[in-house]
């Protein structure tokens, strides 16, 4: 009878290791039990990955015990990610004290990524070790709680390598950003995610892509990027007024959603602060999306759009609202402010009343070529016949309409403003 062969083991030890960094920490440790082969290799891995869910809620001290133990006998191999999670499947687990992290840092690590225990509203107790390890290129801190948002604060900041720093749920001041950006001269790409910001200036020449998800801001903030290729800001607070962009001539594309109906709950005085700079601050950009999935003050934006300079490279806006009969005076003015423009998407919740009394208003300016309208609904109310008397109210020409109800998509043509069934196909395409 022939022996079988074990032919994992007789892998090369890069190969092994490989394999094991895609496992949690935990189980590549539990390789040392396979044979006299396996008993190190674990300890070569250059990934950590610790959960804290793999223990009982009144078990963080084995956690700790089992972080403490591979940092001991792991031996002195440079790390190329640490990851501290304290979720998986359903279950959340609130994570120990992160001490260890010191210890950790001290392999140069390249990919910090972990879960930060609830401070309840205290300062953030971070190793600086952390915030001076010269290998980390992208840094991830997450901050659960159910109370307020962890205030970070560091004595010094010296990350030269640093090209993406995550942070949720965080209090941050303005003296933690000077220091941040003076620290990393590289930070490439900067994600706020929920965080409480205290901030009235982000000014960096190296960042190029900034992402503000849901945040709470304090007080008025400037942002000046002139390398920032990409913006995504997402907020349920009227950020137009509070938010001013300048210096954006590197900008390609730039989402803003705002998200909610809290649009007038702000704490921020605004009041003695001079016209908005958020739309015109936006003039070099190439692809557009501005979603409104409520129902705003658009006086603001048209304000700041109507005096604002043309936007030349503009050619694909993707414009989400909730109101037609405002937003589409909203929609004619920015298509006499980009003349490139090729591509419009419209993503609307409308009613046949609201198109017929946009489709009554005088129209001051018409564009005469558009290449592309695509508009997404979210049911289908025989509107197209309505939707393009408005549209050619506004633009006398229009190459193709896409009308897309929920997984269905009508293609159209129009020629010289007359609206004309050019060819119908039906695919599955998720709205």
């Amino acid at each position: 009878m022939n022996e079988t062969i074990d032919r994992l083991s007789s892998l090369p030890d890069d190969i092994l290791i490989h394999i094991l960094s895609f496992l949690r920490t935990r189980e590549a440790v539990q390789t040392c039990i396979l044979s006299k082969r396996w008993r190190n290799t674990w300890a070569s891995v250059p990934v950590l990955n610790f959960h804290v869910s793999d223990y009982n809620e009144n078990e963080s001290w084995k956690f700790d015990q089992f972080v403490n133990g591979v940092l001991e006998n792991r031996g002195p191999a440079l790390l190329d990610t640490i990851i501290s999670s304290r979720y998986v499947g359903d279950r959340y687990i609130d994570p120990p004290p992160i001490g260890w992290l010191h210890r950790a840092t001290l392999l140069m690590p390249r990919v910090i990524s972990v879960d930060i225990p609830d401070c309840y509203g205290w300062d953030l107790d971070f190793p600086d070790s952390v915030f001076s390890c010269s290998s980390l290129e992208k840094l991830e801190l997450f901050h659960f709680s159910q109370s307020v948002p962890a205030f970070l604060s560091q004595n010094s900041i010296a990350l030269a390598s640093l090209k993406t720093l995550v942070l949720e749920y965080l209090t941050l001041h303005d003296d933690f950003m000077q220091k941040l950006f003076l620290g990393c001269p590289v930070l490439e790409n900067l994600k706020l995610w929920i965080c409480e910001l205290d901030i009235s200036d982000i000014s960096s020449n190296a960042l190029k892509e900034f992402t503000l998800d849901d945040c709470q801001h304090l007080q008025p903030m400037q942002i000046s990027c002139p390398g920032l290729v990409s913006l995504s800001i997402t907020s349920s607070m009227n950020i137009v007024r509070i938010i001013s962009l300048e210096n954006m001539a590197s900008l390609v594309n730039a989402s803003i959603k705002f998200s909610g109906c809290k649009m007038y709950e702000t704490k921020v005085d605004v009041s003695n602060r001079p016209n908005s700079k958020f739309l015109s601050g936006l003039s070099n950009v190439t692809n557009l999306e501005l979603f409104f999935w409520c129902v705003p003050d658009l006086k603001e934006l048209w304000k700041d759009i109507s005096n604002c300079r043309t936007f030349y490279n503009l050619k694909s806006l993707d414009f989400g609202a909730w109101n037609m009969a405002k937003d589409f005076s909203l929609i004619a003015c920015f298509l006499e402010h980009c003349p490139v423009v090729k591509q419009l998407t419209l993503r609307l919740h409308i009613r046949p009343a609201i198109i017929q009394a946009a489709a009554r208003r005088d129209v001051p300016f018409q564009r005469e070529y558009l290449e592309e309208v695509n508009i997404l609904c979210v049911k289908e109310d025989k509107l197209d016949s309505k939707l393009v008397r408005v549209l050619g109210r506004h633009v006398k020409t229009i190459g193709n309409i896409n009308i897309r109800y929920s997984n269905y998509i009508l293609i159209n043509k129009i020629r010289s403003g007359r609206y004309t069934e050019y060819a119908e196909t039906r695919r599955f395409l998720a709205c």
